[in-house]
């Protein structure tokens, strides 16, 4: 024998039915469900600018996430009409990174040599600021060639039509201050000394033209921040 089921209770299962029905369209639609965020890994870097994540071929980036790389952790939302953007990437550290770099040291008729002293470089790349110290130490066997001196730079500066200006300062038995100069789209860096106690003028460092002779334990320690040219 056959009992029909009450018709209040069908009506409840349609209901409920209905309602998970409606509840799973919703979830799948940004349309229905608004917008959201969630984190994402860049799988790709397109040419416009755009970057490609976790089966998400286009995402728009923000003009703060700068210099997008593969592997990057970011943060995505999505727009109710569907579009993705991305707010940047997550920090992996305390902070950007200093990386350390040996600058090479030229002078304009014969190069010197650092012998036994150190030469040390150190820079900072935020897109294309480009924070940077060089530190140079003399010792017994350097020698000091010919010629105005030069440093070469981690990253090429930018053409932007100005000089920029850092600090210099020459320690050798006194402290001498002077400046540190990267010309628009040069690849090396050059400090530049008063000449004498009783000339405030500055000159290009070279084997010649110093306030006082450079000897082992000397140091020279230069530091700027410039505009990269990418």
């Amino acid at each position: 024998m056959t009992v029909d089921r009450p018709a209040p209770a069908v009506h409840r299962d349609l209901a409920y039915a209905l309602k998970r029905q409606a509840t799973r369209a919703g979830e799948s639609a940004p349309s229905v469900r608004g917008s959201d965020w969630r984190l994402a890994t860049v799988t790709a870097v397109n040419a416009d600018g755009t970057v490609a994540v976790d089966g998400i071929p286009t995402v728009r980036r923000l003009d703060t996430y700068l210099n997008p790389a593969v592997g990057d952790v970011i943060v995505i939302s999505q727009s109710s009409s569907g579009n993705w953007i991305t707010f940047g990437r997550l920090a992996a550290t305390a902070g950007t990174a200093w990386t350390s770099y040996t600058p090479t040291w030229t002078a304009s008729t014969t190069n010197p040599g650092i012998g036994n002293g150190t030469l040390v470089g150190r820079y900072q790349k935020i897109g294309r600021t480009v924070n940077l110290h060089i530190n140079l130490t003399a010792g017994s066997t350097t020698t000091y060639g010919s010629g105005t001196y030069a440093f070469t730079l981690p990253v090429q500066a930018a053409n932007a039509g100005c000089t920029y200006v850092g600090d210099a300062h020459l320690l050798s038995g006194s402290r001498w201050g002077g400046q540190f100069l990267v010309s628009p789209g040069a690849t090396t860096a050059a400090p530049a000394w008063t000449t004498s106690s009783s000339n405030p003028g500055l000159s290009l460092w070279s084997s010649s033209q110093a306030p006082v002779a450079l000897a082992s334990g000397g140091a020279v320690r230069m530091t700027i921040t410039y505009e990269s040219a990418a």
